[in-house]
């Protein structure tokens, strides 16, 4: 017998890119037609790049204008687009934990849902208390890796009770190595025969992109690789003037690329000799797990889940955190190595198959949707 209609409303900041953003979409796509009805509600006053791609899917789409203040203490806006698109469920996503919630619970909305995927640590003490006001709200707190499951656990004192963890995923039928197109390398600007590190993200400081660029211009400045080094990272940001004028500070204009967004991802990754993950702070990257699955070689901080993502067998490809002379010796090595980037190639690609497949992320999520809507329907009719 077929399940019950569902109806679920994301409600996101903004849907323009970014991993959070790309997941979203994702599970938009592979809902569309199900019995599960997808809406979005941004709150940035944009739709964005994801979202223009994803609107004609969804059952409605509402970009809200974005309102500071008052709007935290009564989301009156937000309680209205919620109430419009009908939902069973309420599935809040990092930066509408709080509005997000308290406007769920004023239209009534029977489930609530919040994903957290990742998080600078040492929140100060009045963004603790406001996110623990959002707990209270929700039905289920959802972390995108063990790590940050205990960290909401213990320092932000959300009750295990409420607490899930669901892995990110990918479509690995999608992200599958292989060989990028010459055409490509040419239009971004690689010489023939380079070797070519870099990622997909969005361009801000807790990225730590500029720690790469310094890395590149060292690792040249080494000479001990027989063929030249380029860098690459797709995506867009607050960041961008900043990067571009440590590029050239650094001697690295004509080989050190910020070529914007990208509307292949799966190519683009593919034109990586390395992915590097230089960040500060992560959740669960996505664009780690799209890289590994699409057979390119990891070079990661050891922040948020990046160790558990790459997985015990290239522990040697995980860095300690903040450890830039460790981020410069192993990325060299993998570079200077065919044989140790075939190898984590190999590793990596099975690793997201066995542990972050995207059919599995939706199903665990739609699990949750339903299990929460039906608990809560019959709490309020007892």
């Amino acid at each position: 017998m077929a399940e019950a209609r569902l109806r679920v409303t994301h409600v996101v900041f903004d849907l323009d890119g970014g991993g959070l953003e790309s997941l979203v979409a994702e599970m938009a796509r592979r809902q569309a037609g199900t019995s599960v009805a997808v809406s979005v509600i941004s709150l940035s006053g944009r739709k964005g790049r994801l979202g223009a791609a994803i609107a004609p899917l969804l059952d409605q789409y509402h970009v809200l204008r974005p309102w500071s203040g008052v709007s935290m203490l009564l989301p009156l806006g937000l309680v209205r687009a919620i109430r419009r698109t009908r939902p069973d469920v309420v599935h809040l996503h990092s930066g509408s934990w709080y509005k997000g919630a308290l406007a769920a619970r004023l239209a009534r909305v029977p489930g609530v849902v919040y994903t957290e995927h990742g998080r600078e640590h040492n929140d100060p003490w009045l963004a603790q208390w406001i996110d623990r006001r959002a707990a209270a709200l929700t039905d289920a707190v959802v972390a995108v890796s063990d790590r940050l499951a205990r960290y909401l656990e213990r320092v932000v004192g959300v009750g295990a009770a409420r607490l899930r963890v669901i892995q990110n995923g990918v479509d690995t039928s999608v992200f599958t190595p292989g060989a990028a197109p010459a055409e490509l390398r040419a239009r971004v600007g690689i010489p023939s025969g380079a070797l070519v590190v870099g990622g997909i993200g969005r361009l801000e400081p807790v990225k730590g992109y500029r720690r790469l660029i310094d890395t590149v211009a060292e690792i040249g400045a080494l000479g001990t690789l027989s063929r030249p080094v380029v860098g690459v990272i797709w995506g867009d940001g607050s960041e961008r003037a900043a990067l571009e004028a440590h590029i050239v500070d650094r001697g690295l204009a004509g080989r050190f690329f910020l070529p914007g967004w990208t509307d292949d991802a799966a190519v683009s990754h593919r034109m990586l000799d390395v992915f590097v993950l230089p960040s500060i702070s992560e959740g669960a990257s996505v664009s780690l797990m799209e890289s590994l699955a699409s057979g390119v070689a990891p070079v990661v901080m050891n922040v948020g889940a990046s160790a558990e993502i790459v997985g015990p067998g290239l522990a040697g490809q995980v860095v300690p955190a903040g450890d830039e002379a460790a981020f410069t010796a192993v990325l060299e090595a993998t570079l200077r190595d065919e044989a140790r980037r075939r190898h984590a190639s190999e590793l990596g690609r099975n690793q997201v198959v066995a542990h972050y497949g995207l059919d599995a992320m939706v199903g665990a999520y739609e699990q949750l949707y339903r299990e929460v809507a039906v608990r809560r329907i019959s709490l309020l009719a007892g």
